[in-house]
């Protein structure tokens, strides 16, 4: 499987990225959870992205931890959108 950052499930009425690359810079900073492809769920605050790892900072549940992620183990990513009005 070839690495690629999957881009964020986004409510209809917002815009989507125009690229990978620009899904992957609109991450930095955010709260995310990371569903890998293995089942498993990481959700945490998005410190770097890479070419072939994504950083996790503040782990739910354990928020002194972090975690390096290779991105050709998330399946999905899911993150919040624009509230709604």
């Amino acid at each position: 499987m070839a690495a690629a950052w999957v881009p964020v499930l986004q409510a209809a009425e917002t815009a989507a990225p125009e690229s990978i690359e620009a899904a992957r810079q609109a991450q930095a900073g955010k709260r995310v959870k990371l569903h890998l492809s293995l089942g498993e769920a990481l959700e945490g605050k998005v410190q770097h992205v890479g070419g072939t790892v994504v950083v996790i900072a503040e782990l739910t549940g354990m928020e002194f931890f972090g975690a390096t992620i290779r991105i050709d183990q998330v399946a999905a990513v899911v993150a919040r959108s624009a509230q709604k009005q």
